[in-house]
């Protein structure tokens, strides 16, 4: 995996074998805003995902290729932990935990490249759309905080009052991505972009089995999302 990071920075200084054109070395910053969907087993954790922000800075290589540097943030603060119920060996009654919390907040920054099919990326100088396949790869930090859950190990009658410590797992993890786009050069120092990306990233939340939360590894995530970006263009 860090190879593969390597080898995505690397490239943002040599590039792919391409003929070169004007819009060679053309650099934009931007901000990113997205949907973030967790899939499969994070999705069981939360449901309905959360908004992801951010910035990037990006590098025309040559018509075809462009190197590109992301930073974000995301919040899943809705988390599935405040609507499930655990059994209590006591009664053999189905118990909830109404102050339980959970949510999960991210850090992330990844190299990416984006392939301009049909050396889209010239359209910076004259305009329209130039949809591209994205890969890349980089760092994860997430932290998943749980709280308010009341402890099921009791005896006799049920203290409601009596709950587990809080908990937060805070971990960072490598992750790749893959996707599709279109960005659109509005003008010769603006575009907009419309993306579909998908990220894989190793790690993974405990599980809270009386709960029938199971540990969720790998993570998998869709983004949705715009980026608004402003070119500087070589003169």
């Amino acid at each position: 995996m860090k190879k593969v990071v390597v080898l995505l920075l690397s490239l943002a200084l040599v590039g792919p074998g391409a003929a070169l054109a004007e819009v060679n070395g053309t650099w934009s910053v931007g901000v990113t805003g997205q949907y973030d969907l967790p899939l499969f087993k994070l999705k069981n954790w939360f449901p309905s995902g959360g908004i992801d922000f951010g910035g990037t800075v990006s590098r025309i290589n040559n018509e075809t290729w462009t190197f590109e540097l992301d930073a974000r943030y995301a919040k899943y603060g809705s988390g599935e932990l405040g609507n499930r119920s655990f059994l209590w060996s006591v009664d053999q009654q189905e118990k909830d935990s109404p102050q339980a919390k959970s949510e999960m907040t991210w850090l992330t920054l990844t190299t990416n490249y984006l392939y301009h099919f049909k050396g889209g990326g010239a359209k910076l100088q004259t305009g329209g759309g130039a949809p591209y396949f994205v890969i890349g790869a980089g760092v994860y930090r997430y932290e998943n905080k749980i709280s308010g859950l009341i402890y099921p190990g009791q005896s006799g009658t049920l203290n409601t009052s009596l709950t587990q410590r809080p908990e937060a797992d805070v971990r960072t993890a490598l992750g790749v991505n893959a996707g599709l786009g279109v960005e659109y050069f509005a003008a010769q120092n603006f575009a907009f972009d419309v993306r579909a990306q998908y990220h894989i990233i190793w790690g993974h939340v405990r599980p809270l089995e009386a709960w029938d939360l199971q540990e969720a590894f790998p993570f998998h995530k869709l983004n949705l999302g715009v980026r608004l970006k402003l070119y500087f263009p070589n003169h």
